[in-house]
């Protein structure tokens, strides 16, 4: 594939490197706009897709522009292997997992502007605009993180050996964490849910519910998140966390407290129902209890939950069973800011959920909008299955990124974060952006 590199110098100039070619917006236009022109007339010259990396700020945008004008980048899955620009690898960086390339809009789709008031009242449709073009190639102006020395690789070995204070590179694992992590603490609207589904059970739902969980906390606060069992009835969220829940906490107690107050729960009575973890967050368990639960918790308990949750907390990720006929799954799907689906290389698992999302492609419009498929490594998985598999679902216009082994989640044992794989940390870093990307994104 035919590679560049393009270095936007201001709003209105770029150059593409090593070949003297100067790129200049002209009126009307914007920088990405000539990028983006540029970038296909390579390709149609070419007669293949060309891969662009377009610098700003520090930052830098991966995108493959094929002749028909359609972008796609590829979403950082885990851990990024950085290489010095002698070509040396730089082996402190974590082992990377394979990017999985996530495919946009054809760049200068035509879209429908909301009718002004006077196209209202005349009925006339709207005149169509062309959306930004490239907008995807456009680097956010804030580079988080790019002044502070590296900790990692090659660089930070030297940082900490020789007392240096040796930035880390623009593409490099770390840098692109620091990315990952300045998302992760930026604005949300009042009260997000993620939901965490997958009516296929031994999935790996919990697992991924808690280290979501634990991610937001890490980098959000304390207070700030909240994990709950919304399964129709108890599952394994407290049998995985590292503190485990006292008697008394969970659920249907939260919700009973609730209808004994007198107006909002106050916090002091709220605390005593969650169950505060080393990360920060807090955990709200089901009940093991069958009569306790009579039918189960239902859609009413759940949307009660969420409204408590709301007056106190900014995110509710919630690990779901496997009916989704069940209230509380239906409302969890529903309300969804983030819908997160783990799939391990089962068939099974993957032809399960991909029936999912099509149901959910119909009965819930822009579900899929909102959506993050996992790919996930376990005992028993098989590696051949993870072309189709992320074939099928790149296809359904959902993002995939992949999580690596990590033996705390697959052997069933408490997740404690310090025992965590260094891989499954950063990778967990990753996919906590991503949530928050589509929560931002949504709201």
């Amino acid at each position: 594939m035919h590679e560049f590199t393009i270095e936007i110098v201001s709003d209105t100039a770029a150059r593409v490197t090593g070949t003297g070619d100067e790129l200049v917006a002209p009126a009307g236009k914007t920088i990405q706009d000539s990028i983006y022109e540029y970038s296909q007339k390579r390709a149609v010259d070419a007669g293949a897709p060309v891969e662009v990396a377009v610098h700003r700020s520090g930052r830098c945008t991966q995108v493959t522009v094929s002749p028909d004008g359609t972008a796609t980048r590829s979403a950082p899955t885990g851990p990024i292997p950085s290489t010095d620009h002698d070509g040396e690898l730089d082996n402190a960086a974590p082992v990377a997992q394979e990017p999985v390339s996530i495919t946009m809009d054809a760049l200068g789709h035509t879209g429908h502007p909301a009718p002004d008031q006077a196209e209202k009242e005349s009925g006339r449709h709207p005149t169509p605009v062309r959306r930004q073009a490239v907008s995807i190639l456009a680097a956010p102006g804030i580079n988080p993180g790019a002044a502070e020395p590296a900790h990692t690789g090659m660089r930070g070995r030297l940082n900490a050996a020789l007392g240096l204070r040796l930035t880390p590179k623009r593409q490099s694992a770390e840098m692109r964490l620091r990315a990952a992590a300045a998302t992760i603490t930026g604005r949300v609207p009042d009260f997000a849910t993620v939901t965490v589904a997958n009516i296929k059970g031994g999935v790996g739902k919990t697992p991924i519910a808690v280290g979501v969980a634990q991610t937001l906390a890490t980098h959000r606060g304390g207070a700030s998140v909240v994990c709950a069992d919304l399964a129709e009835s108890a599952g394994s969220l407290a049998d995985r966390v590292p503190v485990p829940p006292a008697d008394g906490q969970h659920v249907f107690g939260l919700l009973a407290a609730d209808q004994a107050a007198t107006g909002h729960l106050r916090p002091s009575v709220l605390g005593r129902h969650l169950t505060r973890q080393p990360s920060g967050e807090d955990v709200l368990v089901g009940h093991h209890d069958t009569a306790a639960q009579r039918a189960g918790l239902g859609r009413k308990d759940a949307a009660a939950l969420a409204s408590i949750l709301a007056h106190h907390r900014e995110i509710l990720v919630a690990d779901t069973g496997n009916n989704p006929l069940a209230g509380s799954w239906q409302w969890a799907v529903s309300q969804a800011d983030a819908l997160v689906v783990p799939v391990p290389l089962r068939r099974d698992a993957a032809t399960t959920a991909h029936r999912m999302l099509l149901d959910l492609s119909t009965s819930h419009s822009g579900r899929l909008d909102r959506t993050v498929v996992i790919i996930t490594d376990g005992p028993g998985d098989s590696p051949m299955v993870e072309s189709d598999t992320v074939d099928a679902f790149i296809a359904l216009g959902v993002q995939v990124l992949r999580m690596p082994y990590e033996p705390l989640f697959a052997g069933g044992e408490r997740i404690v974060p310090s025992r965590l794989r260094r891989t499954t940390t950063d990778s967990l870093t990753v996919i906590a952006a991503t949530v928050v990307d589509l929560i931002t994104s949504t709201g």
